[in-house]
Order: structure tokens, then C-alpha cells, then sequence
């Protein structure tokens, strides 16, 4: 008996250093990084930071040159110095009037754009404001998006939103799905959108390519001065007559309940049997880490977006520099690893968090992380939502991982 705790134990400690390895190594291929974590941080306007920089907390203030990229975990972004690189927001709000000279990937409730990008911006928010030049695309998914007089976009603008507004000038085409659409400003390609209710083109709207637009009727689009290429209407089908279509080619469920059924039964099977295991070697340290992740959370979800966030941007590196290639692929499938155990760490934590809720704060490991492996997989299985629900686990379960190993150490 002795021997076998011996044999437990000294395994634990083995892959406890695996796990530690395979993460650090994936981060420390983005060279010269800086990792913040707090409340707040702030790059000072005479500062600036040789590497990339990383930060997890509740407010992040950029006025200093980064030579690299920004990735950014929190509640708010304040972004006016410049960004030589990349930048990934994932926040509540961002104002970002400084410069970006690679690519904006964006996510939050309202995001502002007032400096330049010189690479492409790719947005998902409530509301968005752009009143900037981006180098290439804009590319967004929101409930509302403006593209202010002063702004500019060299390539392509491809939106799905309820409202569209366009002040500005659009080198690229227009490619939109949107209730209303109004046109003020000047359009050098074609303009093709699928529109609800309301297309209107302004007095000061200058379209030089073609307008072609589909919607449940013709819609008044007021200044038709304004396109100097075609205009053509396409009325959308009916939903019966698109209902009668699908069902003429829709399969039998029975087919498609045979063919994924299996699929989701052995998936959930497989990450209960390694949760389990997992519990078996670290039930303690796995309890110790999930509680400080529920009592801390903001903390955890900052620390998840940035182990998200960070190895794809160390992979990039690694591909670049070309002596760093075989390093790189070997990150990426201990990245894509952790991918696979985020989620389940996500459910541990969410059944830990659900019986707490309820009364069952002693409830054991052996319980509580079936029961929220299983309810995270149904969630992430859920049709159009299920892929948010899958991020938002993600980024809980590796903010997890890295209380988990941190605990670890303390133990």
C-alpha cells in the first residue's frame, strides 16, 4: 500500500512538472514578453516595452510604444500610445485611439477606433465606432456599427449587424447583412447586402461600383444619383417557401442522431475519464485551485485570455524565425492539448461552482466534476450559441490550468 502512494505521488509530481513544461514552453517562445496582472496597469507616454505584453485584470491603459503585440484580458482598455505589432482585446470596453501597425482582433460590449491599424481590424461588440484609416479589411459582428466621416477603409468592409452606418470612405466593397443600412459617404467598389427594412443613400453618398441588395420587398433607397454602376433588387424568399425547399432535401433525424450520437457520447465519456484521473493524482491541489478560481474569477478569466492568446502569438514567432519550426509545431499540439483540457477544467469548475451555490460546498470532487464536465459539453452543444459558450469555457478553464499550477508549486 505504501509503495503504491509512493508510486502515486512521485507520478503526480511528474506530470505536474509535464504540465508546468508544456505551458511555460508554449508562452516562452513569444520572446521578451511582459505579463501584467492586477487591477490595473498603465504604460506610461515616456515609457515603452520591448516585447510583447500581456496583461490579465481589470484595467489596462496603453500611452507608451510596445514593440510587439498587446494581448488583453479586462474590464477596460485605454489604448493611445502605439503597438508595432498585433493587438487582441477581449474587454468590456476599449477605446483605442493610438496606433496599431499590424492587425485589431476585438472583442467586448462597446469598442471605439480612433487610431490608425495598418493591418486588418476584426470586431465583435454591441456597438462599434470607427473613425480612423484601417489598412486593409473591416470586418465586425454587432448590434450597431459606424464608420465616422474621418474614417477610412482601404480594403473591404464585411459587417452583420442591426444597424449600419457609413459617413466615410470605403475603398473596398460593402458586403452587409443589416435591418438598416444608411449611406452618407463615398463607396469605390460594389455595395451587396441583405437588408430588413431600411436602405437609404444620402445626398452626400457617392457609390462608384454597383448596388445590389435583397430584401422581403423594394425598398425606397432615396438618392439612386448616388450609384454610378447598377442597381438591382432581388426579393427574398418567404420563409414558407424556404421551409417547403429544405424539407424537399432535409435528412431524416434518425440519420443524423445515428451518425453524431456516438460521436458526443464518446467525447463525454473520454473527458470524464480523464477528469477522473486527474482527480485521482490531484484531488486535493485540483480543490485548492478551483476554489481560489470561483473566489477570484475576474482574475481567472484575465489569466485565460492571456495563456488564449498568447501561444498563438508565440507560434507566429516561431514560424518566422524558420530555426524555431519544429519547436513551434510541437508547441502547437501541446497548445491544442490544453485546448482540450480547458474545457474540462470549465466543467470541474462549474459544478464545483453549482453545488456551492446550492448548499453543497463539502460535496466531493468525485461528484461535483462529473456533474459539470457533463453540463459544459450539453451547453457547448447548444446550435448558433454553442461556440460562445465553448470560448467562455476556454478562457475559464485555462485561467484554471494556470491556478492549478500555481498551486501545484505552493504544494
Amino acid at each position: 500500500m505504501t509503495s503504491n502512494r509512493h508510486f502515486t505521488s512521485r507520478f503526480g509530481r511528474i506530470v505536474r512538472s509535464m504540465c508546468c513544461g508544456l505551458l511555460l514552453g508554449c508562452i516562452a517562445l513569444s520572446y521578451a514578453a511582459r505579463f501584467e496582472a492586477g487591477s490595473s496597469f498603465t504604460l506610461l507616454k515616456e515609457e515603452a516595452q520591448v516585447g510583447d505584453l500581456y496583461f490579465g485584470g481589470s484595467a489596462l491603459r496603453l500611452d507608451g510604444r510596445v514593440e510587439g503585440s498587446v494581448a488583453a484580458g479586462c474590464q477596460s482598455a485605454a489604448v493611445g500610445g502605439f503597438v508595432t505589432r498585433n493587438l487582441y482585446l477581449a474587454c468590456q470596453t476599449a477605446d483605442i485611439s493610438g496606433a496599431v501597425r499590424g492587425d485589431l482582433l476585438a472583442l467586448g460590449a462597446s469598442i471605439h477606433l480612433g487610431g490608425p491599424v495598418g493591418g486588418a481590424a476584426r470586431i465583435a461588440a454591441a456597438t462599434v465606432s470607427v473613425d480612423s484609416r484601417v489598412g486593409q479589411d473591416l470586418i465586425v459582428g454587432c448590434r450597431d456599427l459606424t464608420i465616422g466621416r474621418n474614417a477610412e477603409i482601404a480594403g473591404d468592409v464585411v459587417a452583420g449587424c442591426a444597424t449600419l452606418n457609413i459617413n466615410g470612405t470605403v475603398h473596398g466593397d460593402v458586403r452587409a447583412g443589416a435591418g438598416e443600412i444608411i449611406i452618407s459617404g463615398i463607396i469605390d467598389g460594389d455595395i451587396v447586402a441583405t437588408v430588413g427594412t431600411r436602405l437609404v443613400l444620402t445626398k452626400d453618398a457617392r457609390v462608384f461600383g454597383n448596388l445590389r441588395y435583397r430584401s422581403d420587398f423594394e425598398l425606397d433607397i432615396g438618392n439612386r444619383d448616388a450609384v454610378f454602376g447598377e442597381i438591382k433588387f432581388t426579393r427574398r424568399l418567404h420563409r414558407t417557401a424556404k421551409l417547403d425547399e429544405l424539407r424537399q432535401f432535409r435528412p431524416r433525424p434518425g440519420i443524423i442522431t445515428a451518425f453524431f450520437l456516438p460521436f458526443a457520447i464518446f467525447s463525454v465519456l473520454g473527458a470524464l475519464v480523464v477528469g477522473l484521473i486527474l482527480i485521482a493524482i490531484w484531488k486535493h491541489v485540483i480543490r485548492q485551485a478551483l476554489e481560489s478560481s470561483i473566489d477570484r474569477f475576474g482574475l481567472t478569466v484575465g489569466r485565460g485570455a492571456i495563456a488564449l492568446l498568447a501561444p498563438p502569438a508565440a507560434f507566429v514567432v516561431a514560424m518566422v524565425l524558420v530555426v524555431t519550426i519544429p519547436a513551434g509545431l510541437i508547441a502547437l499540439a501541446l497548445y491544442l492539448v490544453f485546448l482540450y483540457l480547458a474545457k474540462m477544467m470549465a466543467g470541474m469548475l462549474l459544478g464545483r461552482l453549482l453545488f456551492r451555490l446550492f448548499g453543497g460546498s463539502t460535496a466531493s470532487l468525485w461528484l461535483t466534476a462529473p456533474v459539470g464536465i457533463v453540463l459544459v459539453y450539453a451547453l457547448c452543444a447548444i446550435p448558433f450559441v454553442g461556440w460562445v459558450i465553448w470560448l467562455l469555457a476556454v478562457i475559464v478553464g485555462f485561467g484554471v490550468i494556470v491556478e492549478l499550477l500555481a498551486a501545484t508549486r505552493r504544494a
